[in-house]
Formats: structure tokens, C-alpha cells, sequence
């Protein structure tokens, strides 16, 4: 790299030199001496091996194969420039703050270590992460690219649906151990039934199995407003819920809690990618999606399903 940078260096002082037809000129615009300058000519003659300007009271001129030197050499600093111009542009590209909205559940259980060990390979991307649940508007609230559940909400942009979250049914083996473990989807009505946030009632949950539909009555008597409050009631034998999987498993694997009626498969929930434009797409988001994708990969109860860009109507 240092013998190439050399190189260079001596067709820059080369071409000024041509450019200005004077040593002393092209010794100004490179802020050298003429004695310098004279020398860097000399060491690029010696490796053309051949010689390069004629010298004359008036100035100098290019040889012959001074012509053939000057006009490779416009094309080989022209070149260089934006090689380091390209270089500069994708390391600003991959750094600076990328603005990322994400419901609370998979924020706090899959995007926020992700972006933890995302600074590790990008140590100058800045990830300013939004957990909330409501929907936003990636246009109007200046969102670089929001990650949705269930559905996209009212919002411009466009919209990609790149994954499946499949979810369950669990709670404490204390409380099962009281209220008895259900064999029936019916059963559940018995129990009483944790709610997550209380923008709607939930009185009734689907279940399916061998191609049959599920619905059964339930009691909510507790609505929990964030997913870990959600998990201390479970935990704390308050009732049973509906969760994702990816939040299930490390709890089902320690035994602290248990999942019911596994025969049956509960509702399952897209997860849309939301972004305000197509060709806006900025390199950070990119290399976000990116790290998401190889994450959603590996986590309980995400299927990958890569469907098409669709753009979103203006909401009214």
C-alpha cells in the first residue's frame, strides 16, 4: 500500500507540474520547494525509465512518453479520489443514529440485545430505540424503521412482512398446582386470565388443532401494562396468559413456568418491517435489518416468511 501511495504521490506532482508547465508552478500548488519537486520528477522518470518533460528556459513540456504518464495518471488520481470519497461515504453510512420503534415485548426480549452486540462490530452506530406498543407514524414521528406485531396501524411508508411469532399459553406450576392443569380448551374459562395492556377487553382466545377452530370464554382480572410486570404476575401465580414463545422458553426451561394445552396452537402474529421509503433506505438500516434477520433466525417461535414491499395508503 506504501509503494502505491508513493506512486501517487509522484503522478500528482507529475501532473501539476504538466498542468502549471513549470517546475516552480507545480511546486506552489503542492506548498514544496522546486528542488523537491525536481527530485520527485526524477525518482518518476527513474521508475518509467524513461524520460518525461522537456526542460527549457520557458518551462517544460511533456515527452512523448510524458503524454501517455499524464493522461493515465489523470484517470489513476481521478480514481483514487473516489476510492477514499466511496470509503468515507459508507463509514458515515454506518454511523450516526438510526431511530428504531419496536413493541415492548420483542424490544425488550430480542432488539435490545441485538443492538448490544450490533455496536460491537459497529461501535459508531447509534441506535436510539422507541419500546412502544401504540402505533406510530414512521413519516409524521421521524422514524427511521419500526418493527410491528400483529399489524402496521395507521401509518405511510412502506411495509414488508418478514416474520411469523408464534405464541402460547402459560403460567407458574404453583397455580396449576391450585386450579388444577386444563385438558380442554373450556377449562380456561375457570382460570383467570392476565391481560396484557387494556385498549380492548380480551373475553375470548382462539386455539386451534387438526384444522379445527377453538373459541373459548375467559376472565380477565388483571391487565398488565408492560411485559415484565406480565411475567411477575405469572410468576408470582396471579393467573395464565398468552405470550410469545421467544418470552416462554428461557422461563419453561428453568421450570418457573409451564405451558398449556401444548396440543393446541395459539394465535400467531406477523411481524411487519415499516420504514418511510424505498429508496431512502440508508446503509444503518440495512445493516440493522440485517443482524435482525440472522437474530429472528435463532429465536423460539419466529419463522422467517420474506414476503414483498408493499406501500402504505397516507392515513387521512
Amino acid at each position: 500500500m506504501g509503494q502505491i501511495m508513493d506512486l501517487l504521490n509522484l503522478l500528482e506532482s507529475f501532473v501539476r507540474v504538466i498542468d502549471n508547465g513549470s517546475l516552480s508552478g507545480g511546486a506552489r500548488q503542492r506548498h514544496i520547494s522546486q528542488p523537491a519537486m525536481s527530485q520527485q520528477l526524477n525518482l518518476l522518470e527513474a521508475q518509467v525509465g524513461q524520460e518525461l518533460v522537456f526542460r527549457t528556459n520557458k518551462g517544460v513540456k511533456p515527452t512523448v512518453a510524458g503524454k501517455i504518464v499524464y493522461e493515465h495518471a489523470q484517470k489513476m488520481l481521478r480514481q483514487s479520489a473516489l476510492m477514499f470519497e466511496a470509503v468515507q461515504e459508507q463509514v458515515a453510512a454506518e454511523s450516526g443514529s438510526l431511530v428504531v420503534s419496536v413493541s415492548q415485548p420483542m424490544g425488550g426480549d430480542i432488539i435490545t440485545p441485538l443492538i448490544f452486540d450490533l455496536r460491537k462490530d459497529y461501535p459508531e452506530l447509534s441506535v436510539s430505540i422507541r419500546m412502544e406498543d401504540q402505533f406510530i407514524d414512521v413519516v409524521e414521528d421521524e422514524i427511521d424503521l419500526a418493527i410491528r406485531t400483529g399489524a402496521t396501524g395507521d401509518t405511510s411508508g412502506f411495509s414488508r412482512k418478514i416474520a411469523i411469532v408464534e405464541t402460547c399459553l402459560a403460567a407458574s406450576p404453583d397455580y396449576l398446582a391450585r386450579h388444577g392443569v386444563p385438558q380442554i380448551p373450556e377449562a380456561l374459562s375457570e382460570l383467570n386470565y392476565i391481560q396484557y395492556r387494556n385498549e380492548k377487553l380480551v373475553d375470548s382466545l382462539e386455539l386451534f388443532r387438526h384444522g379445527k377452530r377453538h373459541e373459548v370464554c375467559v376472565n380477565s382480572e388483571f391487565v398488565a401494562g408492560h411485559p415484565q410486570v406480565m411475567v411477575q404476575a405469572l410468576l408470582n401465580s396471579v393467573g395464565f396468559t398468552r405470550m410469545p414463545l421467544f418470552m416462554m422458553q428461557d422461563y419453561e426451561e428453568t421450570g418457573q413456568l409451564q405451558r398449556l394445552l401444548p396440543d393446541y396452537q395459539c394465535e400467531e402474529k406477523p411481524v411487519y418491517l415499516v420504514y418511510p421509503s424505498r429508496e431512502e433506505m440508508t446503509r444503518k438500516a440495512e445493516i440493522f435489518i440485517e443482524a435482525m434477520i440472522e437474530r429472528f433466525k435463532d429465536a423460539a417461535g419466529i419463522r422467517l416468511v420474506g414476503q414483498k414491499l408493499v406501500q402504505l395508503a397516507q392515513p387521512a
